[in-house]
């Protein structure tokens, strides 16, 4: 095996299981919202994505970063990356880390339901076998017990919500970022698409104060510079190097990581119910990956 290919796989287990830690440094900030975190994560991160590629020569030269085709596209992305990422947080601020992430890793499902809509795809029985994994997965780990019967609140059922909400949008990011692979790069879409998301969030900033920000940012820093620019840069440059169907396994480390961290770092409880509709819920987002990436 060549020392590259060793390499650019460590770089995407790495990358991986860095973004597991994005919901539990979020439970650390104090006296913010969702909608300045997620600014201010994403300014301190594209600053350093910016410095790397500048750094790299991607904004000079035939080869630079620039906006080129299917320009509508690329604003839905951002719109979609805004809407993960504030969906993510919520479902995180009501329920738990390990929750939101497995509801995240619901992007699958959408997918499968929406791809026939769209791309006019066939349901074949491997996708009806990770359908229904997912939701026996996403009902077990919600517990509609808990639902039907009230005892975890309102915010449980807001939070639950905004987990699938994040499942959709990250779906939709999936189903854009296809449509864009043979116009841009993984990292190009990334910054373009970045830089329209803070656009979009830019009111936020109004709401954030200097003495709270000077409060969090040692967490916003490390969201931003580790999760937003380390994180993708380590994935996205791992990835031209790494098949596609091993990067679908290897990125489940982040959910797993995410519940693993999250049990020992903030005590979160991890029941035989979450760990069954994880198992479940991951076996349907590997089943949907090696699917798409085998048709590739």
């Amino acid at each position: 095996m060549e020392p590259g290919y060793i390499k650019a796989n460590a770089q995407v287990i790495a990358a991986s299981v860095i973004y597991g830690f994005a919901g539990i440094f979020f439970l650390y900030i104090k006296n913010m919202a969702e909608g300045p975190v997620v600014f201010c994560q994403l300014l301190f991160g594209f600053l350093v994505l910016a410095a790397y590629l500048a750094t790299a020569g991607k904004f000079s030269g035939s080869s630079r970063i620039q906006l080129r085709g299917k320009r509508k596209a690329m604003l839905l992305l951002g719109a979609w990356q805004a809407g993960v990422m504030l969906s993510y947080y919520t479902a995180v601020n009501f329920t738990n880390v390990s929750m939101s992430v497995l509801l995240l890793y619901t992007a699958p499902l959408y997918v499968l339901l929406i791809a026939p809509i769209l791309l006019k795809e066939k349901i074949s029985t491997k996708n009806l076998v990770a359908l229904t994994l997912s939701l026996i997965g996403v009902v077990v780990v919600v517990g509609p017990v808990n639902l039907v019967s009230g005892t975890t609140g309102s915010g449980y059922l807001y939070g639950v919500l905004m987990g699938l909400f994040s499942g959709f949008f990250y779906a939709c990011i999936i189903m854009t970022s296809r449509y864009l692979r043979d116009e841009y790069s993984g990292l190009e879409q990334l910054f373009l698409s970045t830089g329209v998301t803070l656009v979009i969030l830019l009111p936020f900033m109004l709401q954030i104060s200097s003495a709270v920000l000077l409060e969090n940012l040692p967490v916003l820093l490390f969201l931003g510079v580790m999760i937003t620019s380390l994180g993708s840069i380590l994935y996205f440059t791992g990835l031209e190097h790494v098949k596609a169907q091993n990067a679908s396994v290897i990125s489940l480390l982040e959910p797993v990581s995410a519940i693993f961290f999250a049990y020992l770092i903030l005590n979160d409880p991890v029941s035989r119910a979450t760990l069954f509709g994880c198992i479940l819920i991951l076996a349907s987002s590997l089943l949907m990956g090696l699917e798409s990436e085998s048709k590739t």
